[in-house]
Formats: C-alpha cells, sequence, structure tokens
C-alpha cells in the first residue's frame, strides 16, 4: 500500500471536495443565470441543453469517482504536513480558473454553448458535493479524517491517493 511522503502534503478530503463542489456548481448555475437572462436566447433553448450535459455529466463524473470511494485508505505518514485548511480553499480556487475560462469564453461565443460548458460543470460540482457527503459519512465510521495526497500543481486532479488520520489525541492513543 502507498504511503504518504514527507514531500508529499496532505488535505482533508472533505474540504476540498466543498470548495470544488460547490465553486463548480455556483459557476454552472451563474452561466445558465446569463443565459436565462439574455434577450437573444429562449428560456428552453438555455434550459434543455443544460439539463441534458448536467445529467450527462454528473453520470459520468460519478462513475469516474467510484475509485474514491473504494481506494485503500492507509494510515497517512506521521511525517506528512497536513494543509491549512485556507491554502486547501486557495489552491482549490485557483483549480478552478479553466473551467472558469472555458464558461466565459464559451457565454461570449455564444449563450447557447456557454450553457453547455455550465451545465458540465455543474454536474461535475454535484458529484464532488456528493462524494463529500460520502467522504463525511466514512470519516464518522471511521473515527478518522480522510486525507488526500497533493499533487505537484495546482491543478492536479485526479486519482491522487488517499489516507486516514485519526481525529484526535484520543484516538491517536489507540
Amino acid at each position: 500500500m502507498p504511503e504518504a511522503t514527507p514531500a508529499r502534503p496532505v488535505a482533508r478530503l472533505v474540504h476540498e471536495l466543498s470548495v470544488t463542489g460547490v465553486g463548480q456548481l455556483a459557476l454552472g448555475l451563474a452561466v445558465l443565470a446569463v443565459a436565462l437572462s439574455a434577450t437573444d436566447i429562449e428560456p428552453a433553448r438555455a434550459l434543455v441543453p443544460f439539463a441534458i450535459t448536467f445529467a450527462v455529466m454528473s453520470g459520468l463524473s460519478l462513475y469516474q469517482s467510484r475509485w474514491m470511494r473504494d481506494a485503500p485508505m492507509p494510515p497517512a505518514n506521521p511525517d506528512a504536513r497536513v494543509e491549512e485548511p485556507s491554502l486547501t480553499t486557495r489552491r482549490s480556487l485557483v483549480g478552478l480558473a479553466p473551467a472558469l475560462l472555458a464558461v466565459a469564453v464559451g457565454t461570449l461565443i455564444g449563450p447557447g454553448l456557454g450553457v453547455v460548458l455550465g451545465g458540465v460543470v455543474a454536474g461535475v460540482g454535484v458529484i464532488d458535493l456528493r462524494n463529500r457527503a460520502w467522504a463525511r459519512e466514512r470519516e464518522h465510521e471511521m473515527g478518522a479524517e480522510i486525507q488526500r495526497e497533493l499533487g505537484g500543481s495546482p491543478f492536479s486532479t485526479g486519482r491522487r491517493p488517499l489516507y486516514t488520520r485519526p481525529r484526535n489525541a484520543s484516538t491517536l492513543a489507540t
């Protein structure tokens, strides 16, 4: 089983998924709101593509993130640095920059394209929030925090290893 190294810090998975999930969902809904308020597109022409793309991406994202729910979670290396929540927030928000750029450019090209891209982003965000709920449930069952190894870049995503760490001093003793 992989073991975290001091060179690779870890962050609390629940916090990371909260930031990315809320950020992506808000971004997707903002694009939908812009399209619905645009005078050159009918509401149905905005809602239908958004809903279809949202549903497809939610399903794909749920399927692709199953590794997270099935991943082994060995104990974190005690020497691994735990990223501060404020740094996790900042890193996660920087990771949303490509999605923001994509939906902004898509919306400038045309509200219809922006809506499709917004549906993609919102669908992924909803599944991040669902995975956050799963992680919280697992943390309560295990009595330990689930942590995710950080990548080498703020844009690192995907299958970064998961680890556990006891929540407090009383669980550290056991």
